[in-house]
């Protein structure tokens, strides 16, 4: 048992998902110790070119990009030199040799064997596209999925050979997931699919294939309710950051569960409970976060003008700096929500609200006169002013009539 235990010390453990660390036995250096950030990527980068030597001007270009230098030579022995002094934690013996120069290139040292987690699984994936048997490619697609902790190198993140390699490792995570997930699907294997998609979207939340696939996992092991609500839950979620809706193929799909779970209910009062209100957010408003929903509220408020005789107003606020552009991302998104609140917390319950854009609110008002219509815009527009205090931000508002439907 000795003898295995001091074979296992004999190499390096390196994890690159969600954090930097170098494992050697119970030794282990993290880059949360408070190094100069370029120790670290020095030492990163060595690791993972470690097959091949790296010239001192790569090294240099790499490491200082165009941030220059009077002595880029002379920096770079000194970076190296404090790099194999934080080696030498690991082992006082092979500290100082696992960085090697050989004329005018450095290499990492084959002293001890290499083990990285990012390597590693990257091979798992190659290994499963070419097992045959679906179970064992599933258990396979498994390991490496859980070698995947998170974003490569994340505090080195900022690097431009880093955002390619992320980019790059999260592209095949993804495409592990969905692999392993079609397989699941076809053996109806439901309740390990919601749990490798929930995983899943922990680390990207904006694949819509990996939500479908999960929504058909709630949907297949009885979580009906749970399908629906994660539809509503991601069709928000792509207008707040993105300002668009989703593809027609996950509208198609969330048409076709709606049909199939109400298929074959006959309790009208089941049906009642599923469709009213069961968590009301506000007393205002009602909060729209579905084009395709909105719409058809559209169209019926539309054909009951007619019968009612009662106008309805739709009006347009939108948020704007003052050169009349959209305010940045990082100021629009806290804005938005600022006005959206406003919004919602000084309508009516029976109003509703639509997010138009990334910076466009839409509000219906039955019921109401054109000079009503644009005193409540008014007053939208004054609590806002009152709710936010940045003064580089400006709101535009516009009002229109809805038609009634032409029955003629």
């Amino acid at each position: 048992m000795e003898k295995e235990s001091k074979s296992e010390e004999k190499y390096l453990q390196v994890k690159m998902f969600g954090e930097f660390s170098i494992r050697l036995g119970n030794r282990i250096l993290t880059d949360d110790v408070s190094r100069i950030k370029k120790v670290w990527m020095l030492i990163e980068y060595l690791l993972i070119n470690r097959k091949s030597a790296v010239s001192q001007d790569k090294l240099i270009e790499t490491l200082w990009d165009d941030e220059g230098s009077d002595n880029p030579v002379g920096a770079l022995k000194n970076l190296v030199y404090r790099a194999r002094s934080v080696l030498k934690a690991l082992d006082d013996s092979q500290g100082t040799e696992l960085i090697q120069y050989v004329t005018s290139t450095y290499t990492w040292s084959n002293a001890l064997p290499v083990k990285i987690d990012a390597e590693e699984f990257e091979e798992l994936g190659r290994q499963a596209a070419e097992i045959s048997d679906e179970n064992k490619k599933v258990e396979k697609y498994r390991e490496a999925i859980n070698l995947y902790r998170g974003v490569f190198l994340p505090k080195s993140a900022y690097a431009e050979w880093v955002m390619f390699k992320s980019t790059h490792y999260a592209t095949l995570y993804n495409d592990f997931v969905l692999h392993a997930a079609e397989i699941l699907h076809q053996q109806c294997r439901y309740e390990e699919m919601v749990t490798l998609c929930e995983q899943a979207i922990q680390y990207d939340q904006f694949d819509e294939r990996i939500h479908r696939y999960l929504m058909e996992g709630y949907a297949g092991a009885g979580q009906n309710n749970r399908a629906l609500a994660h539809y509503n839950y991601i069709t928000n979620l792509f207008y707040k950051e993105f300002g668009v809706s989703l593809s027609e193929e996950t509208k198609r799909q969330h048409r076709m569960l709606v049909e199939e779970f109400h298929n074959l209910e006959m309790d009208l009062s089941i049906i009642r409970d599923e469709l009213k209100e069961t968590y009301i957010q506000n007393k205002g408003a009602y909060f729209c976060d579905d084009y395709e929903v909105f719409k058809n509220i559209y169209r019926v408020q539309a054909r009951m003008i007619i019968r009612t005789g009662l106008s309805i107003h739709l009006g347009l606020i939108t948020l704007v700096d003052h050169d009349g552009n959209v305010p940045e991302k990082e100021i629009l998104q806290t804005t938005m929500e600022r006005l959206t609140q406003c919004v919602l917390s000084g309508l009516r319950r029976g109003d509703v609200v639509w997010r138009y854009s990334p910076s466009q609110i839409v509000t219906m008002l039955p019921m109401t006169t054109y000079e009503n219509s644009k005193q409540v815009i008014n007053r939208l527009v004054l609590d806002f002013r009152k709710a936010n205090k940045r003064n580089d931000i400006e709101l535009r508002t516009m009002i229109c009539l809805v038609e009634p439907v032409d029955e003629s």
